[in-house]
């Protein structure tokens, strides 16, 4: 099923096409004296060896995708992220998180994998974070690159990062990665984001830097315009379809705070610590709300993951003045008249002027419907999902 926007179609092939003729023109140079799958392997190792400057025997990181009932985008998933190169002989492991999926999303992960490495059944120890995970799990490969698909009937992207994260921990990885099930990566962009974090996070003593962004590609639905990355206007914004951490950092704070914006709520911790958010070239996509009710409904959604950080960083000014920057919506109401019906560039122009008012007054309606979501559920994690983007 193809699902990809197609500008990763115009980004990602040429990038295959390449590969594909570096391991044809091997094959021809070794006149057939390997096969196309040793071919493929060290051309594979060339190019992580080009894009990392690490060799692959070298790397060592965890990815872990949280799950949640993707059964239509994972198998478009499946083909761009098999399709990353990643070297067979580096010490990664690929965790799929399956957190209260309720779809075909698992038996879709196992009939894919099985095409590469038989299932074997494992056990994995209790987690900290989650006591209904299960302590079985399904492991494809069993040295090098592997993949483990774990389960749990607890929803909640945080606890999918966190449970992902005590696995990395255990498997001495200092690094890892979360890339969503519902995005697509290019094929080099597993090798940029490794590589770009290994050197800001642990090559470099004195780095301060505990999270890597990536560049995020968001076109809508039914766009056919190459996309440009999208800008990030926060202060501790995180690009939460694919980044980066220090699995060590992660775990001092305790884990992804459990709430609806758990990747922001990283950011807004190293923020308040005077660390830093690091910006990679590596590249993600995916589809953005293309309808006015799913682009109120994820406002809704920040709003409200901005109001549980305010209640629980009670006691932390720097944190909240980081979060009153980057959500005027949490500002007193006088504060927020002024910030949305007077801003300087509206001042003498009655049409922006009402413009403003009609911004205020929508933002308003969503402050409501926010602290509606915070009486109801003030520690909820999961969200609806947004139907346009499907």
């Amino acid at each position: 099923m193809l699902e990809q926007p197609e500008g990763w179609l115009y980004a990602s092939l040429p990038i295959l096409l390449l590969i594909t003729c570096e391991i044809f023109r091997l094959r021809q140079t070794m006149r057939g004296g390997i096969s196309f799958d040793e071919a493929r392997a060290i051309i594979q190792r060339k190019y992580w060896l080009d894009q990392t400057g690490i060799e692959s025997v070298n790397s060592r990181f965890t990815i872990v995708v949280p799950i949640h009932n993707e059964r239509r985008f994972l198998p478009s998933f499946l083909g761009a992220f098999l399709a990353s190169g990643i070297p067979s002989d580096v010490d990664a492991q690929i965790v799929f998180v399956l957190n209260a999926s309720a779809d075909q999303s698992k038996e879709i992960l196992i009939r894919r994998l099985s095409q590469y490495y038989p299932a074997v059944k494992i056990f994995i120890p209790n987690s900290a974070y989650d006591p209904k995970m299960s302590n079985s799990a399904l492991q494809f490969g069993y040295t090098g690159l592997r993949f483990l698909i774990v389960e749990t009937p607890t929803a909640g992207k945080a606890n999918a990062l966190n449970i992902g994260n005590e696995i990395a921990i255990r498997s001495d990885h200092p690094l890892a990665i979360n890339i969503d099930a519902n995005n697509w990566v290019e094929p080099d962009s597993v090798a940029r984001l490794y590589g770009f974090t290994r050197r800001v996070i642990l090559d470099d003593p004195k780095s301060d830097t505990v999270l890597v962004n990536s560049q995020e590609f968001s076109p809508k639905k039914n766009e056919n315009m190459r996309a440009t990355p999208r800008a990030k206007t926060m202060k501790a914004e995180v690009t939460g379809w694919m980044f980066a951490w220090s699995t060590h950092w992660i775990n001092g704070i305790k884990g992804f705070p459990q709430n609806v914006i758990e990747d922001y709520s990283a950011g807004l911790i190293a923020r308040s610590q005077g660390r830093q958010i690091a910006e990679s070239d590596a590249k993600i996509w995916g589809y953005a709300a293309s309808t006015l009710f799913d682009e109120n409904k994820e406002m809704i959604r920040y709003i409200y993951g901005a109001m549980q950080l305010m209640r629980q960083f009670e006691g932390n000014a720097l944190a909240r003045s980081i979060l009153l920057d980057d959500f005027p919506q949490l500002r007193s109401l006088k504060n927020r008249i002024s910030y949305f019906l007077f801003r300087k560039q509206d001042r003498g122009q009655p049409l922006k002027y009402v413009k403003g008012v009609i911004r205020w007054l929508k933002n308003e309606w969503f402050i409501s419907q926010a602290r509606r979501e915070m009486r109801y559920a003030p520690h909820g994690q999961t969200w609806r999902p947004i139907s346009s983007t499907k």
